[in-house]
């Protein structure tokens, strides 16, 4: 859509909202992003057009209207926060997770000093009888501080099972 065809979105603070923003601003931990959303919005408020914001912040062209527009719908929390994204579902439950963590603690096969990913992910897939790529594997053992291929972090048992 062309610029000139958008609904023009004003954004009028109260002078809560400017205090707020400029406390942000000055206080200087808050994200880069929302300190920048911070500043469009302080500087429309101020009359500044697009083109103007733009050549500042150096943001995207779309930026300052996006972010007045959410503002117009959704108050100053709206305008300055993204929502949680859900993320992309795990592809292994917490039994399955286990079971990895199991395997990455125990003896690497014979004829292996320690465990890889590639030995790991190949025995996931013959004993849970899945198909799980490397990546999931590894993610499992990040979010669990497990690091196989470093002999020292890894817990052996010494009784069999």
């Amino acid at each position: 859509m062309h610029i000139s065809a958008r609904i023009k979105y004003h954004a009028t603070l109260s002078a809560d909202e400017q205090s707020t923003l400029l406390a942000l601003i000055h206080k200087g931990t808050v994200k880069a992003r929302t300190m920048t959303r911070a500043r469009i919005l302080l500087l429309s408020h101020e009359g500044k057009k697009d083109k103007e914001i733009i050549s500042a912040l150096h943001t995207a062209t779309s930026t300052p209207h996006d972010i007045r527009k959410k503002y117009t719908e959704g108050g100053l929390t709206k305008a300055l926060y993204d929502l949680p994204r859900p993320g992309k579902k795990r592809k292994l439950t917490g039994k399955q997770e286990a079971e990895v963590i199991v395997i990455a603690c125990s003896q690497a096969p014979t004829g292996h000093v320690r465990w890889t990913l590639d030995l790991l992910t190949e025995e996931v897939n013959n004993k849970l009888k899945i198909a799980i790529g490397r990546t999931a594997i590894w993610k499992v053992l990040l979010r669990n501080n497990l690091k196989p291929w470093r002999k020292k972090n890894v817990v052996h048992s010494h009784h069999n099972t």
